[in-house]
């Protein structure tokens, strides 16, 4: 049933008879109409030229649709001088309220910003316990902006969630925004040898797969992100499916112990490349020891490539210079 509008009544009847002149056209009752607005005129409601475009009946909720009995629309008809109207007077006539729906995706997504900005979960899988979440919500057609969310609220011990959605420039979820409630899953991404590897071997994008797991699954694991896992080597073998973190994985090492490698020194326009004999393994970055199979002395050189390292420029070049020479040499 729909209300009628006692201000638009009054209008409507201030109308005068003789626009409805016994020689014009009678008026056709339709059978169904979409609307867009709040209320419901009888120009919307009937079929000829000159009806009252004032709101009669108020509008069902967006996306909804209900029904006026014709006889009611006849009656409201003969208060404005429309003696007759044709079509299905016995009847009803169907009203269907224009609606944009706001779609569970949707609502989702909001959601998921909220909580990415909100809460610090940057995957978050939801379950609703709301029905109303699934079945998404319609608003007037005129308000396009995107959904918005507030009041969000997460229970840190098992991540549980209450928000309000809205829409602004919606009137409808202004006076009644839709609540949300459910759980979080909060997921992390993982990398996954994808085929067994032996110890020291390279790992390389193709011989991992990236799955989604559930944070709480892996309490007490120090898990890498898989960007990083490109480029380490295994520190022991790995079986296929195992879950490559920080533990299983390391730099590779560019130098091995007791490995012959180039000792590099140069400041200003002056450089020195000697041969040393690593004292002890590095990885790239890594400073080691160096001795000179000749002198028996040790210098201190960073690892800048396979077999290869480096004396890094101090502040002093000139007196690291003599320093450097004297005891490599």
């Amino acid at each position: 049933m729909f209300k009628q509008s006692i201000l638009s009544i009054s209008a409507a009847l201030m109308l005068s008879a003789s626009a409805f002149a016994d020689n014009a056209p009678l008026p056709i009752l339709r059978s169904a109409i979409a609307v867009s607005g709040e209320t419901i005129s009888l120009a919307d409601l009937m079929q000829g030229d000159n009806l009252p475009q004032s709101g009669v009946y108020a509008s069902p909720a967006p996306g909804q649709t209900g029904i006026i009995k014709a006889s009611r629309i006849v009656e409201m008809a003969k208060k404005v001088g429309i003696a007759s109207v044709l079509g299905d007077v016995a009847g009803n006539v169907t009203v269907t309220r224009k609606g944009r729906l706001i779609a569970q995706d949707e609502i989702e997504a909001a959601l998921k910003q909220s909580i990415r900005e909100n809460g610090g979960i940057e995957q978050a899988q939801l379950t609703f316990s709301t029905a109303n979440a699934s079945q998404g919500v319609f608003v007037e057609e005129d308000a396009t902006a995107q959904p918005t969310i507030s009041n969000l609220k997460i229970d840190p011990t098992n991540l549980h969630f209450t928000a309000s959605l809205s829409v602004p420039g919606s009137k409808l979820l202004a006076k009644a925004p839709l609540m949300l409630e459910g759980q979080i899953i909060d997921l992390v991404d993982v990398a996954i040898a994808g085929h067994a590897l032996g110890k020291s071997d390279i790992i390389s994008a193709n011989d991992i797969r990236i799955e989604k797991r559930e944070r709480k699954s892996l309490s007490g694991l120090s898990v890498i992100k898989p960007a990083l896992v490109i480029g380490q080597a295994a520190r022991e073998p790995i079986a296929t499916g195992t879950l490559l973190s920080e533990d299983a994985v390391s730099k590779p090492m560019l130098v091995e112990k007791s490995m012959a490698v180039s000792v590099t020194y140069s400041v200003g326009g002056l450089k020195l490349t000697l041969r040393g004999k690593a004292n002890e393994a590095g990885a790239m970055g890594d400073m080691i020891s160096i001795l000179n199979p000749q002198s028996k002395k040790v210098i201190f050189a960073t690892v800048v490539g396979p077999g290869s390292v480096a004396v890094l420029t101090p502040p002093n070049a000139d007196l690291a210079l003599r320093q450097t020479t004297t005891t490599v040499q």
